[in-house]
């Protein structure tokens, strides 16, 4: 009787485990609907499952980002900036990837956006002057710095300057 209890108990756990939802999904199951709510535009739901796989796995970045991604395009900037900051101290590591992140496109004008990318980035090219997204050429507008060299684009025109 008791290995029949025991074995009963041992399936309802698995079968549970395998679910795609509540609170037994794997953090894998999570973050794909976290993915997909962000890329159908339900930014309040992927902030609600972002939460989830921060819940079940608060040592991995990937949830914290998911979660800046959302509040961002939700308009909750600070608590878009907090996670991101979490997400980089956990270990992401991608400054061009977070710089090009559509959902983050509303942090990118904050100072406090600009110090948290400074500080744990510290080699990356800064942007000293960005306009709107193109020009009439069709390519970006803007001039940046890295150690090495100023990066200046004007549509398909790039002129890159050594530093001194």
């Amino acid at each position: 009787m008791k290995k029949l209890v025991l074995t009963i108990a041992v399936a309802a756990a698995m079968l549970l485990s395998a679910c795609d939802s509540g609170p037994f999904a794997s953090a894998d199951a999570i973050r794909t609907r976290a993915t997909q709510n962000l890329t159908q535009k339900n930014f309040t739901e992927a902030a609600k499952t972002a939460e989830e796989l921060i819940k079940k796995t608060p040592d991995a970045y990937d949830g914290y980002y998911l979660a800046a991604q959302a509040r961002a395009q939700l308009g909750d900037k600070n608590a878009a900036l907090a996670a991101l900051e979490s997400a980089i101290k956990k270990g992401l590591k991608d400054d061009k990837d977070i710089v090009n992140n559509a959902n983050l496109q509303p942090l990118l004008n904050m100072a406090a956006f600009t110090e948290l990318m400074d500080s744990s980035f510290p080699k990356r090219e800064k942007t000293i002057l960005s306009v709107g997204g193109s020009n009439a050429a069709g390519g970006a507008v803007g001039i940046s710095e890295s150690k090495e060299k100023t990066v200046i684009r004007a549509g398909d025109i790039v002129v890159e300057m050594p530093k001194d």
